[in-house]
């Protein structure tokens, strides 16, 4: 009983592993495509979309360390798509709008582990680059 129980979480490691790579390969294709000087909103949000996917499937799967991660690679992008002056500014204002949710979803998961410091750091960057908003 035992080694089967051993086989079949080990099968489950390694499709989660293999999802990750999967969803990896996904990340790097829409980062490549909001690099580009002529990235869309709809690029944007396809960007976003995927980060929060890779999220969800490190969530869902128990990987803490790997959910705080992807949120906070998506937060940050969206930072600095947000002070991109080459940028129009309903795109600024879409990532505003999409790293105020990243935001409440890294804050929520840094509060869930006691880290309120990490989260208050968070929450005081955010309102410096998006102070040009409000």
């Amino acid at each position: 009983m035992n080694r089967s129980m051993s086989a079949w979480l080990q099968h489950k490691i390694d499709e989660y592993k293999f999802s990750v790579r999967d969803i990896t390969v996904d990340y790097y294709m829409a980062q490549a495509k909001l690099n580009r000087p002529e990235c869309t909103l709809e690029q944007l949000r396809r960007f976003n979309d995927t980060c929060l996917d890779m999220a969800e499937l490190c969530q869902l799967n128990g990987d803490d360390q790997s959910y705080l991660h992807a949120l906070g690679k998506l937060h940050q992008r969206l930072l600095q798509e947000l002070g991109n002056a080459e940028r129009e500014r309903l795109f600024r204002m879409q990532a505003w709008q999409l790293a105020r949710h990243s935001l409440t979803r890294l804050c929520h998961q840094l509060a869930m582990n006691g880290e309120w410091d990490k989260a208050a750091v968070l929450q005081s960057d955010f309102v410096k680059h998006a102070s040009w908003i409000m």
